[in-house]
């Protein structure tokens, strides 16, 4: 270090010092295209997300961040909060987070974004001075999740749920819909640990062999490869639950004759007790679909029944994601007039 002090040496002294690290980082990246490198930066991050998270907890994440809900992401590792910011957005495709997004937050603006009025995932550092007193007074309807711990402690409050009448009443349902959250957490979790830790999950087989040394060390770094089998798990739920939206839309047009009242956006309603009647009927196996198209290869087994999740629909229904992927439709998928 004493040398690296004089400037005429500094440059070539960390040169060398530098230069077989930057070398085998810059390997990865630096000879493929574009495309390839967001890949692997993906893949990347969801490893270290499962890394850091369980299964269950993930999954109880993933909700939240389905329903639209104020997200806190704490952890000491700016690297693991930038990597879990970015690969929770990947397990909501089709579906598009439209809110506030800040993967590290300064800690000058910390006060002032933990209490902004909309939905929103925010990446705390713990190593900052301020963290310690931001995280120990986050409002009620903030959700934290720490990833140093692997825990997520859900909000008493839910952004976008339906109100009722009376402050009981209030308190009863967002009681019933965090543990309407609590329960399909854990049915996921069961599916996200499946694929992440297959002989670990299912350790209650009497025909499981106890594999030696070598193949569990094979198979843990195996299992935390998985990012594409969650990935896979999730979009198979989304598909299931925005099954049948499209054919509850209205689409409404006026036809003019002139070239400036055509510029004019249609409108589309969308039928609230339709959309819970397809619901139904889906989890009860009794909904078929019109035409059967060739690559129509997902099952029912995400299907949820209104009696069990009837308040995770109506907080869905209210998300922007929904109302961009409504609007997001051609006419031909709608009824038009």
């Amino acid at each position: 270090l004493g040398v690296l002090s004089h400037s005429q040496v500094e440059k070539s002294s960390l040169g060398c010092l530098l230069q077989p690290y930057l070398a085998y980082t810059t390997s990865k990246w630096v000879h493929r295209p574009l495309s390839d490198q967001s890949d692997i930066f993906l893949e990347s991050a969801g490893i270290q997300l499962m890394q850091a998270l369980p299964p269950v907890p993930l999954a109880l994440a993933f909700v939240t961040l389905l329903l639209e809900q104020k997200v806190v992401f704490s952890s000491s590792r700016r690297g693991v909060l930038m990597a879990a910011s970015f690969a929770i957005m990947q397990l909501l495709k089709p579906l598009k987070w439209a809110h506030l997004q800040v993967p590290l937050v300064p800690a000058s603006m910390m006060n002032e974004l933990i209490h902004y009025p909309a939905p929103f995932v925010l990446g705390i550092p713990t190593d900052e001075k301020e963290s310690a007193g931001v995280l120990s007074t986050l409002p009620s309807d903030v959700t934290l999740i720490d990833l140093d711990v692997g825990r997520v402690i859900l909000a008493s409050e839910f952004v976008n749920a339906s109100k009722s009448d009376g402050e009981e009443s209030d308190e009863a349902a967002a009681g019933a819909l965090r543990s309407q959250v609590l329960f399909l957490a854990e049915c996921l979790g069961g599916a996200f640990g499946a694929a992440m830790y297959q002989n670990s999950w299912c350790s209650d087989s009497p025909l499981q062999l106890i594999p030696n040394e070598r193949d569990a060390l094979v198979e843990q770094r195996r299992s935390k490869g998985n990012f594409s089998e969650v990935l896979a798990i999730c979009d198979e739920f989304i598909s299931e639950l925005v099954s049948g939206v499209h054919p509850c839309c209205l689409w409404i047009e006026e036809k003019h004759d002139d070239e400036i009242n055509k510029r004019n956006e249609p409108a589309i309603i969308f039928d609230e007790n339709r959309f819970f009647h397809i619901k139904n009927l889906r989890a009860e196996g009794r909904y078929l679909p019109l035409v059967h198209k060739s690559d129509q290869t997902r099952s029912d087994k995400f299907s949820l029944s209104l009696d069990n999740f009837d308040l995770i629909f109506e907080t869905l229904l209210r998300t922007q994601c929904l109302s961009t992927y409504i609007s997001g439709g051609n006419k031909e998928s709608m009824l038009f007039w």
